[in-house]
């Protein structure tokens, strides 16, 4: 298993995984692949990928704005699961995020994965149920 820093050239692997696995939800203009390498040229120490002979298998997604880093879009292959492959990405994300000074992390998880959900509570991240997040589109073809 090798855990490298994401770059564009990882994209279509990455994005392949991404599109197949059951809870992540994807947007055509961030996650595009113009999307994405905007978003390794403002995050370029917080975003990993796993690799196992040759393939990734996995991948984090994360960025911060300076006080807070936020994490999207991490996977693991179905067939790699149970590994700690998962836990392996969000511990290098930890550590470049402290590096970077950031004190805490957050992220959404659809409230039906419930295996999403235990693997972030396995970890420690905690649930508000007093919080409500709320969005607002820039682009009206894009929800």
């Amino acid at each position: 298993m090798i855990i490298e820093k994401m770059k564009i050239d990882d994209y279509d692997e990455i994005h392949q995984i991404w599109s197949i696995t059951n809870g992540t939800t994807l947007r055509a203009i961030d996650d595009s692949k113009e999307g994405i390498e905007r978003f390794l040229k403002r995050n370029p120490n917080n975003n990993f990928i796993c690799r196992i002979d040759g393939n990734i298998i996995g991948g984090i997604l994360c960025g911060h704005d300076g006080r807070k880093g936020f994490i999207y879009h991490t996977v693991v292959n179905e067939n790699y699961r149970d590994r700690g492959i998962g836990k392996k990405l969000v511990e290098n994300v930890i550590k470049s995020l402290k590096e970077e000074n950031i004190t805490k992390i957050g992220l959404l998880v659809n409230s039906d994965n419930i295996s999403g959900n235990n693997f972030w509570e396995s970890l420690g991240f905690r649930y508000f149920k007093n919080l409500k997040y709320r969005i607002l589109p820039l682009d009206e073809f894009n929800t």
